[in-house]
C-alpha cells in the first residue's frame, strides 16, 4: 500500500470493548478492512467493491 495515505482505523460502536472487530479505513481511492486482532493483515478493496459488499450485507446475502 505504498503511496497511499490512510486515515485512522475505525470500528463500529456496536463492537464496544470487544477485541474481535472489523476495522475500516479509507485511503485516497480504496477502503482497507482488517481484524482488530490481526492489524498486520489488511484487505484492500476498491470503493465500488466495498459499497457492493456493504449492500450485500444489508440485504442479508452473506448471512451464514
Amino acid at each position: 500500500m505504498t503511496g497511499r495515505v490512510t486515515k485512522s482505523w475505525h470500528k463500529s460502536t456496536r463492537c464496544g470493548e470487544s477485541t474481535h472487530c472489523v476495522e475500516v479505513a479509507s485511503y485516497d481511492d480504496h477502503v482497507g478492512l482488517r481484524n482488530s486482532n490481526r492489524p498486520q493483515e489488511t484487505l484492500t478493496l476498491s470503493i465500488e467493491a466495498f459499497r457492493d459488499l456493504v449492500d450485500r450485507i444489508k440485504r442479508g446475502e452473506l448471512d451464514g
